[in-house]
């Protein structure tokens, strides 16, 4: 299940967009602004990197990257894009250059190759070189030279050290048994590649796991690590010559493989409580803390035991056992540093308060015992917030609309209902959708929700605690959508539904689910379904009673981002066994959708890769027939600004059919029961506009929608249904580019596509680039990256 904010609308006509759109597209080279360069001496043109290694394409994007940040400040060139009123209208400016200084080449060299060093190459070689370009310049209605300075490295990082042996000596026998029994969980492995930066992050390791463990003072200043290699023994005085012959000999074997060996050791105690392990004494809350203290009122402190944690509080707003479950940190147990962040992490995702501060103090009663104080400030419990949306949402778990448009909403939440951190939420919303005959639907909806911070279950959940972010939410949703033209909508949805983390995963289900949709035909669709009865499986009222699973992650490594997200409904499962109500109103089908997004970050440019499939199936009964398709309210759909670019919403396929093509069918929403989907997207910077970010990018989209069954018997729907022997042929393709004016906490987003393979031209020799000319494009407006 997926929540994005998106703004969708789609024109036709390009005539207007078309003119102007193609200035924007004119580009000239870079060029200093008159006035901003060093005259008569060589300033800083250009920085060419050269890196030749032999890594994984990632890890030598990711090393380049990293070796173009270790320029010296006054080598590095600031490049922007600027506006002009003559063409071309855009122009790269290279803007203030410093002076050329053969200091600050060797700076960034050392900085290079102090780059290198750290990720544990060994020996590497680092060339520079530079020429002048003199360049005739007007200033002042006077001629001056530029003297253009070109810099390039050659970076060549040679072998990188391999940890040929991982070890722990440390001289506290506990902690020794500590390391080598979490020695699994070690960053550091026989063969991998060395790096400071994992020793960093083993030594961070092992003090969370002593800290864990009672060690409430121990830090990463206790330990260190000692790196043996065959280099060291060589600057050893005490060496006999035939020795050094030896390590000589390795070392020439070594030249080729360089190993490294490590041992994690312990500094000499300098504070005998960072190896003293603590215990929790004494829990104290104070609940209900304002923020400013008003010191012209007295206010009367209450304070009452709950369980063996003391609460104090000023006023009645929570229940105080709810307080209590929430604290991890408990009278009598061993101190852990997960206990800790698992408390202040809790409270921080309840919504019934702002700010925690948890602080620990020396006990009076030992030297081995920790008092624990928690200072709890609530939030405002009530709020209404007003809103111009810009939204679309698909299966959430909190929400049931399905507006692709512009909204207004009004909505009151309660952060602290029955004293216990209870959201409850209560939202209208009033939109529209965009499309050729602009005003193309209109919705209004009513949604109220009850979020619990907690699973709310009838039996004990394993490892519960391991959890975050748990919450039961219940949810009833009304809306009503006329599609001007074709049909109006009626819905009522009811639910009841589960959401956890784990981990960098987030979970939902729903395991009940329960949507009552009525459709009504205008007189235009009537007669369309009179004309093909077939459709009315689609546009039919229905009763959806069943489940809905979501599961998505996001893993981030490096400047590397990949998403993943799995969503599966059935509806009828179990009731539909029940032959009144599998005849009746209740719709039989099961659906899934998966969806994996690829992000690659560069210095300044940016690759997305996304691929999206989606499919459903319906078994229902139908009087005395079995469906045939998924209702139209569940298919799926292509075009638009979010999905394939080159056509307007609702406008693609299904399959290579010419169905919709034709009087009476054309202008009417296409869905289907198949869906495939992939995009690719390069963006890059233009410059800025009014100091806000102006990007660019080219695209591609390729996919399409289709039926399980044709539509119909007739000619024209021959290539709706989906086949494994030809579906790879109906795959349709756009691409275009478009603009991205970024402000930050949202983009405004124009797209121009063409259709580059139209899947209903199949049958002709003219597939590729059919009737394609310039203004034969799509533009799209939206807000926000469409994935």
């Amino acid at each position: 299940m997926h929540y994005s904010r998106q703004f969708t609308a789609s024109y036709g006509n390009p005539a207007v967009v078309l003119l102007i759109l193609l200035p924007l597209l004119q580009f000239s080279c870079v060029s200093p602004k008159k006035g901003e360069y060093p005259v008569g001496k060589p300033f800083v043109y250009k920085i060419k990197t050269k890196l030749e290694a032999n890594l994984p394409n990632d890890e030598k994007q990711d090393l380049f990257a990293r070796l173009q940040d270790q320029m010296d400040d006054s080598l590095r060139t600031n490049i922007v894009t600027a506006l002009r009123w003559k063409p071309p209208f855009i122009y790269k400016k290279l803007v203030a250059p410093a002076a050329f200084d053969t200091g600050s080449v060797k700076r960034s060299m050392a900085y290079m190759n102090g780059l290198l060093v750290s990720r544990g190459f060994y020996a590497p070689q680092i060339q520079d070189s530079f020429y002048v370009k003199k360049v005739k310049a007007h200033l002042k209605n006077a001629v001056v030279y530029q003297y253009r300075t070109t810099v390039e490295f050659m970076v060549r990082p040679g072998k990188r050290l391999i940890l040929d042996s991982v070890g722990f000596d440390l001289s506290t026998p506990a902690l020794q048994a500590l390391s080598v029994r979490t020695a699994g969980a070690s960053l550091l492995k026989k063969g991998l590649p060395y790096s400071k930066q994992k020793l960093s992050a083993e030594i961070s390791r092992l003090v969370d796991t002593f800290r864990n463990h009672g060690y409430y003072r121990f830090s990463k200043e206790d330990l260190y690590v000692e790196q043996d290699t065959v280099l060291a023994g060589l600057i050893d005085p005490t060496l006999d010559p035939f020795q050094q012959t030896l390590l000589l000999e390795k070392l020439e074997k070594k030249r080729d493989n360089p190993t490294l060996n490590i041992v994690v050791k312990q500094r000499p105690v300098r504070d005998s409580t960072h190896l003293m392990r603590y215990y929790i004494s004494k829990v104290t809350a104070y609940t209900d803390l304002p923020l400013v203290e008003d010191t012209t009122y007295s206010f009367r402190q209450d304070t009452t035991k709950v369980g063996q944690i003391t609460m104090i509080t000023r006023s009645d707003i929570f229940k105080l056992p709810f307080v209590s479950s929430n604290i991890y940190l408990r009278p009598g147990e061993l101190y852990t540093q997960e206990n800790y962040f698992r408390t202040f992490n809790r409270f921080n995702q309840l919504s019934a308060w702002q700010y925690l501060n948890i602080e620990f103090v020396n006990s009076p009663l030992a030297d081995s015992l920790l008092d624990v104080i928690l200072r709890m400030y609530p939030a405002k419990k009530q709020n209404v917030n007003y809103a111009l949306e810009l939204a679309r949402n698909t299966n959430d778990i909190v929400t049931a609309t399905n507006l692709f448009g512009v909204a207004l909403s009004v909505g009151l939440a309660n952060r602290n209902a029955y004293k216990q951190s209870v959201r409850k939420a209560t939202n209208l919303r009033g939109g529209v959708e965009l499309g050729k005959d602009f005003i193309q639907t209109v919705q209004a909806s009513i949604s109220h929700s009850i979020i619990f911070p907690r699973l709310i279950v009838p039996f004990n959940i394993y490892r519960e605690t391991s959890l975050k972010n748990i919450q039961t939410v219940l949810n009833v949703n009304a809306s009503y959508v006329d599609r001007r033209q074709f049909y109006t909508l009626r819905s009522l949805n009811g639910s009841w539904g589960y959401q956890w983390k784990k981990g960098n995963a987030t979970y939902l289900y729903k395991p009940i689910n329960i949507e009552y949709t009525i459709s009504a035909e205008t007189d235009s669709l009537k007669n369309i379904l009179a004309q093909n009865p077939s459709l009315r499986l689609a546009f039919r009222t229905g009763l959806v009673i069943g489940q809905q699973f979501g599961y998505s992650s996001i893993l981030v490594k490096g400047k590397t981002q990949r998403r993943f997200r799995f969503s599966l409904e059935e509806s009828g499962a179990l009731l539909g066994l029940i032959a009144a109500l599998d005849q009746g109103e209740l719709l039989r089908f099961v659906r899934g959708d998966i969806e994996y997004v690829h992000n690659m970050n560069f210095r300044k440019t940016q690759l997305v890769l996304r691929a999206y499939g989606g499919m459903g199936y319906a078994f229902g009964r139908q009087g005395n027939g079995y469906a045939q398709t998924l209702p139209f309210f569940k298919a799926y759909f292509a075009g638009g600004p979010n999905s394939m670019r080159a056509w307007q919403v609702r406008q693609l396929g299904l399959g290579s059919s010419k169905y919709y093509s034709y009087s009476p069918y054309i202008g009417l929403d296409r869905f289907g029961d198949v869906q495939l989907e992939g995009n690719a997207e390069f963006r890059f910077p233009l410059g800025s506009v009014f100091g806000y970010k102006l990007r660019s990018v080219i695209f591609t989209d390729a996919g399409n929608v289709w039926n399980w069954r044709p539509i119909d018997s007739s000619a024209a729907a021959i290539g709706s249904d989906f086949k494994l022997n030809r579906f790879y042929k109906e795959i349709a393709v756009g691409a275009g580019t478009g603009l991205r004016l970024d402000f930050n906490f949202f983009a405004i987003r124009l797209d121009w596509a063409y259709k580059i393979k139209d899947p209903q031209q199949v049958a002709n020799s003219t597939t590729w680039f059919y009737n394609l000319s310039l203004g034969s494009g799509q533009f799209q407006l939206g807000i926000n990256y469409p994935f």
